[in-house]
């Protein structure tokens, strides 16, 4: 009998373990997956984001400034810079939409497009954008979906990340990731 109740908190704490192991696996495999885009205006925001996409890839930089909600909010290592307008853009480009967040735009799919309350995205955040809707129209509650293709998309935010920048990199020469 001293024998078995030695291996009973072994069996115990060992099936703690696999119980344990058991209820963690569903949050692991939920946080691999890919956030998908539900949102009713969904398609046209695949729309929007492949047409700015083949803007950037152009270098079509009137065009990519075109397709911006100003102010335009670029952060980068904590810190928010405010673009104000078209002209303001154009004379920033290449610090706003730099090689790090050109890439990250150039390489999404149109199933990196993902969208939450504050607009859609892809992947990792790299760029926001939604519709434009003046405030006179939202002071007075909801949207209703059958309304948002009254207003057009604008991007309204762009996010620089090292690890963007490092992915990036390391495609260009030919790395892994």
């Amino acid at each position: 009998m001293k024998h078995r109740r030695a291996l009973l908190p072994l069996t115990g704490l060992a099936g703690i373990a696999i119980l344990a192991a058991i209820l963690a696996l569903p949050s692991l495999v939920f946080a691999s997956e890919k956030p998908t885009c539900t949102l009713p205006d969904c398609d046209q925001a695949k729309a929007f984001f492949a047409k700015f996409q083949k803007a950037v890839d152009a270098n079509q930089r009137q065009d990519v400034a075109g397709m911006v909600g100003y102010p335009l909010h670029s952060y980068r290592d904590g810190k928010a810079t405010v673009i104000r307008t078209k002209a303001d853009l154009l004379a920033h480009y290449d610090t706003v939409f730099s090689a790090g967040a050109r890439c990250a735009i150039k390489t999404a799919t149109l199933d990196d497009v993902w969208g939450n309350w504050r607009g859609f995205t892809i992947s990792a955040g790299a760029i926001w954008w939604d519709r434009i809707i003046p405030n006179s129209v939202t002071h007075n509650g909801a949207i209703q979906p059958s309304d948002l293709g009254k207003y057009p998309f604008g991007v309204f935010g762009v996010n620089h990340s090292p690890e963007t920048d490092k992915t990036c990199a390391d495609d260009a020469s030919g790395t892994s990731k």
